[in-house]
């Protein structure tokens, strides 16, 4: 055999034994456990609960809007009626505020005028209304829209202005009254001044008769004269009481020098009835002498007994009839701008 004869054949590989995966487990019935299979997800709508909730959102931003437009349409409505009932109040007021501001623009004289009286109370019934007014419009100012707001300004101005001046006119009206009171009992003592005057003249004259029965006649007269003048100094305390302010000093000093005066006129008549003729002539020089004085006393008192109260008066109520009659331009000015923005008709439109 050649070589190549000789060599023997290479054997072929032997095939790779098929490998086979392990078994599993037998579970405890004895089948085999198999893989479960993944659940099966159903498919969802997003979109469609999308819609839904935005179109329940939109309904209620409908509502809500709805309601709110309303809700301020409504309250602009309360509020221009509220603005007519003020207006209406303080037209029902302007009548009794004019009578009281007639009354604190009386002259003042010896007479308490009626209306004077009334007023006072009627002033407290004006400025209650009036304030009411205030009230009502400033209640209706936060709901009302811009263009209306300049006239419920003029019309709370006017209420404001309006409630100043029945405040102040009471203080007024009082003093009116105090003073007028007082008036009445100066003027009255003036009269007993000067009835006291002409019985004292009369005594003199009498007394100058140089007779038992003229000076005893003298004598009468200075009694009354006396009581006169003691009626005057009573009646010029009770104008002092009615108006303290008022200094009657003057008028009281001279009524007491005149009745100081009678006193020694009294002496001087018993005195002569007494038959001490000399003595009665010595105390009439001096009788003489106090008369000149108190002649300078009488043209030194004021021009009128009611001096001393209107001057009282005028110190007294200087600042609240300037503060009373600023308030009453504030008022008509006030008016003025209400009847300029005028007063629309609230209608269901």
């Amino acid at each position: 055999m050649s070589d190549h004869d000789a060599t023997a054949a290479e054997p072929a590989a032997a095939p790779a034994p098929e490998t086979t995966a392990p078994l599993a487990a037998p579970s405890s019935t004895g089948a085999a456990t198999r893989p479960s299979a993944p659940a099966v997800e159903q498919p969802r709508k997003p979109f469609r609960v999308l819609g839904w909730v935005l179109s329940v959102v939109a309904v209620i931003a409908l509502v809500a809007a709805g309601w709110y437009a309303w809700s301020s349409y409504d309250r602009v409505r309360s509020s221009e009626a509220d603005l007519a009932q003020a207006a209406t109040i303080l037209e029902d007021a302007e009548e009794d505020l004019l009578l009281v501001d007639e009354a604190v623009q009386i002259e003042i004289s010896a007479v308490i005028a009626t209306p004077t009286i009334e007023a006072v109370d009627l002033a407290d019934d004006v400025r209650s209304d009036v304030l009411e007014a205030a009230e009502i419009v400033e209640r209706a100012l936060g709901n009302l829209p811009e263009e209306r707001v300049a006239y419920a300004d003029a019309l709370r101005d006017s209420a404001d202005a309006r409630a100043e001046m029945m405040e102040l006119a009471p203080v007024i009206l009082e003093a009116d009254i105090r003073a007028a009171t007082a008036i009445q009992y100066a003027d009255q003592a003036v009269v007993e001044i000067k009835a006291a005057e002409d019985l004292s003249a009369q005594a003199v004259a009498e007394f100058n008769k140089h007779t038992a029965d003229g000076v005893r006649a003298s004598d009468d007269y200075s009694v009354q004269a006396e009581a006169r003048l003691q009626v005057a100094h009573s009646l010029i305390a009770s104008a002092t009481a009615s108006f303290p302010g008022a200094d009657f000093t003057a008028f009281s000093s001279y009524v007491d020098a005149k009745v100081s005066l009678i006193a020694l006129a009294k002496e001087i008549d018993a005195v002569w009835l007494a038959g001490d003729i000399a003595g009665s002539n010595t105390k009439l020089d001096t009788y003489n002498q106090r008369d000149a004085e108190i002649v300078a006393m009488a043209q030194a008192l004021p021009a009128s007994v009611r001096d001393p109260i209107a001057n009282a008066y005028n110190a007294e109520t200087a600042d609240v009839s300037k503060r009373y009659f600023d308030a009453r331009e504030r008022a008509r000015k006030a008016g003025e701008r209400v009847s300029e923005l005028g007063e629309p008709a609230i209608t269901d439109d």
